[in-house]
This record gives C-alpha cells, sequence and structure tokens, in this order.
C-alpha cells in the first residue's frame, strides 16, 4: 500500500510541475499589440504533458508576426535585437540553449544587411529535470521580443 501511496505522490508532483511551468508562462502567450494591432503573437509549446525525472523534454517558443513584421536570429547583423528567453529554474534542473533555424537576410538601403524570421519562427530549448523531483518548485520564463516593421537600430 505505502508503494502505491509514494508513486501516486511522485506523480502528483510531476503533474503540479509541468502546471505550474505552464501557469508561469501562460501570460507570455498573449498577443504583442501596438496601436491596436497584433504584431507578435507567442505560445510555449511543449513535446510532453508530463515531467519524467531525469527525462529531458523540449520546449518551443512559437512567434507569429503580423504581415510587414519581423524578429531577429542570434546574429542580428547590423541592427536589431535577438529573441531572449530567460528561464528561472532550480539550480539542479538545466536548460540548453536555443536552436535557431536558419534566418532569412535582408539588406536594407545603407548596405544595412539583417537576418531574421517573419511570419513564424519556432526557437526550442530542451530541460532536463533532475532525477529526483522534489515537492512543488517554482519555475517561470520570460522573454523579450524586438518586433520591426522596417529596420531596428
Amino acid at each position: 500500500m505505502l508503494p502505491n501511496l509514494m508513486r501516486i505522490a511522485s506523480r502528483s508532483s510531476v503533474y503540479s510541475l509541468l502546471f505550474w511551468l505552464l501557469v508561469a508562462l501562460a501570460p507570455h502567450g498573449l498577443a504583442q499589440t501596438y496601436q491596436g494591432k497584433q504584431l507578435v503573437k507567442a505560445e510555449l509549446l511543449a513535446d510532453t504533458n508530463a515531467i519524467v525525472p531525469g527525462k529531458p523534454f523540449t520546449v518551443g517558443l512559437l512567434l507569429r508576426m503580423a504581415p510587414g513584421w519581423h524578429t531577429y536570429w542570434k546574429f542580428s547583423g547590423d541592427a536589431g535585437l535577438p529573441t531572449e528567453l530567460k528561464w528561472k529554474l532550480p539550480p539542479d534542473w538545466k536548460i540548453g540553449d536555443i536552436r535557431w533555424p536558419i534566418p532569412l537576410k535582408t539588406s536594407d538601403p545603407g548596405d544595412i544587411e539583417t537576418y531574421g524570421y517573419e511570419n513564424a519562427v519556432l526557437l526550442m530549448q530542451e530541460i532536463t529535470p533532475p532525477a529526483k523531483i522534489g515537492s512543488c518548485a517554482k519555475k517561470s520564463a520570460s522573454q523579450a521580443v524586438q518586433r520591426c516593421s522596417y529596420i531596428c537600430l
């Protein structure tokens, strides 16, 4: 009887961690607007619906840009700033680097070259929880996205 209770408690804490991770990021799923126009909509995705102790999983930030708007790659070129994801995880959790898709190169007047994304981009990172997950630990993340219509300096 006791091992079953321990399994239930362990599963419960794992589901609780996933729930709080998604709740902490939910506000970032809201669209960014300017003058009533939705410019960039951010959505957090995960390749799992439950966190398994010690097993890596992938999360992705899907950015959908309004027509004519764009965001920047990790090396933006002569202008712009890349999207940043800042996670607040317990010290025993590990987060990998952002996996950046191949960007679009643009050339603007004045020989300004930039690298970025139009329409949509999925920025993925791998998260590895510790082999042993304790009681509910708070996790959160924030994002910084520079979105531009023509060019950003």
